[in-house]
């Protein structure tokens, strides 16, 4: 009955250090991704934003209709020399 008792031990010390050895891995794993996607996001943002810088300096005016996982966004860029309708003063 020893016999089986150790064996069984070893058993049960072998699924939980597993486990323990899994949930680490999956712990690193989705570190890794969100910080992955924070610096994809980073640079999502950097390029948007150069993009308007260049469109902005166009005479004329643009307008973006933007949709992504932050929301949905309208934006009116207006070129140099040029006022929107509500800042006219």
């Amino acid at each position: 009955m020893e016999h089986i008792s150790a064996e069984l031990l070893s058993a049960v010390v072998t699924v939980v250090g597993g486990l323990g050895v899994s949930g680490l891995t999956r712990a690193w794993i989705l570190h890794r991704t969100r910080l992955q996607l924070a610096r994809e996001r980073s640079a999502r943002a950097a390029a948007r934003a150069a993009g308007l810088t260049q469109l902005a300096g166009r005479p004329g005016s643009v307008r973006i209709d933007e949709r992504d996982e932050d929301g949905h966004r309208v934006v009116e860029l207006h070129g140099p020399g040029r006022a929107a309708a509500g800042e006219a003063a």
